[in-house]
């Protein structure tokens, strides 16, 4: 009788062995920095999707960049295949999928798909927090990220002083034109 029970554990736990060792032992670091399009540190500011949040779909605050030129804000999805396959707008999970909460900082080896769109999996080389100190010899100090196009946060100070500057000027032509009109005799 036990050991009718001990067959079925055993099986049960030589099927959920399986089924997490799906990437293969971890390349070098030379290697997954090589193989990554970019190397960023950042935080997880969001998941896509709203009320029902695709978790394979990250927005990505990037504080640190080690690798490429991601602007300061990316998509990043996490599993493989960027969309992940299947239809469009399907949302097919893997067993490598990078795994994330909203609000944690994550090292990030990243695949480049598009200007800001990325993907990542378990097997990429990212993992939660910053460097290690192997990474952080291998990679250096990093650099901010570039600006994005538009949205908040995108203006310098000097296109700050540039608008100002113009609105100012607009005024001012606006009160001059309005006083020639004003005094000319009627």
């Amino acid at each position: 009788m036990i050991g009718l029970m001990i067959v079925p554990l055993l099986l049960w736990l030589a099927l959920g062995l399986a089924a997490e060792a799906s990437c293969a032992p971890p390349e070098p670091l030379p290697q997954r920095i090589a193989r990554a399009d970019a190397v960023v540190f950042g935080r997880v500011m969001s998941f896509e999707g709203g009320p029902i949040a695709n978790r394979r779909a990250l927005i990505v605050a990037v504080q640190r960049v080690y690798k490429g030129s991601p602007v300061e804000r990316i998509f990043v999805s996490a599993g493989p295949g960027g969309e992940g396959g299947g239809a469009p707008g399907q949302v097919v999970a893997t067993s490598v999928d990078y795994q994330a909460e909203q609000g944690s900082e994550h090292t990030f080896y990243l695949k480049q798909h598009a200007p800001a769109g990325f993907s990542t999996d378990a097997c990429s080389g990212s993992h939660p927090g910053d460097l290690d100190a192997n990474e952080r010899a291998a990679l250096g100090p990093g650099a901010a990220p570039a600006r994005g196009p538009g949205g908040p946060g995108s203006a310098t100070g000097l296109d700050r002083i540039v608008a100002v500057a113009a609105v100012l000027a607009a005024l001012g032509a606006t009160f001059v034109v309005s006083r020639a009109v004003l005094a000319r005799p009627g």
